[in-house]
């Protein structure tokens, strides 16, 4: 038979992990660049929201190339728990999940991060190493993934910070650094939580969001004042 196995990111260890991605790329950085350059402080933040969002629509990208329905992909923000997410209602393999994490990293970290050293440019490149910061989740999630067997079937149940993993196999014994296991049960369609909007921002979500866009607004109106 069959069982779900559930399994949660320790925010704080993916947090702890993003402080050292981004401020340990970023002294490399200027350390080889030698001088830094970022005008219109307040575009960037804009850019930095932006670019948070458009992480999540490349893995949203990444399951639609695996799930039958799309409608199984849903999106959304909430701040109280740290996260923006892309949800896969829709039971995807092993490498499918595998590539959908890795797709953000290879186009908004990669590509980018190397056309702005090609162009010498510094926001481009900043973008790409707050991406790389962005995505320790994923990196932390990606590194547990390929220690399980190649027929599991991955699956977001109903949990923002939570992945479900399907097999006949007990995977409850396998350890991940900065994943933990949390519980596991029957396999059932009525586990998935069809109740979730494909686009949701949370009550809580929405002053932090506005205050950010007023905070850009204000110095985007500084800079060209």
């Amino acid at each position: 038979m069959k069982k779900y196995y559930k399994f949660e990111l320790d925010i704080i260890i993916a947090n702890i992990l993003a402080l050292v991605l981004m401020v340990g790329v970023f002294v490399l950085y200027v350390f080889y660049k030698k001088t830094l350059s970022i005008q219109y402080p307040g575009i960037y933040l804009i850019l930095m929201l932006f670019y948070f969002l458009l992480h999540e629509v490349f893995h949203g990208i990444g399951y639609s190339l695996y799930v039958k329905n799309k409608k199984n992909i849903k999106y959304g923000c909430v701040l109280e728990k740290g996260v923006f997410y892309a949800m896969c209602q829709e039971k995807i393999s092993k490498s499918a999940i595998l590539v959908s994490l890795a797709l953000p990293l290879i186009f908004l970290t990669g590509l980018v991060g190397i056309l702005g050293l090609i162009f010498n440019n510094d926001l481009m490149c900043l973008l790409a190493i707050i991406n790389l910061a962005g995505a320790a989740g994923d990196l932390l999630m990606m590194l547990f993934i390929v220690k399980l067997p190649k027929d599991i079937k991955y699956i977001d149940y109903d949990n923002v910070i939570g992945c479900y993993f399907v097999s006949d196999k007990d995977l409850s014994k396998y350890k991940g650094f900065g994943i933990k296991f949390v519980e596991s049960g029957e396999d059932k369609k009525e586990l998935v939580n069809t109740s979730i909007p494909r686009i949701y921002v949370s009550k809580k979500s929405i002053p932090t969001l506005l205050v950010f866009i007023a905070l850009a607004v204000v110095m985007i109106f500084m800079d060209f004042k």
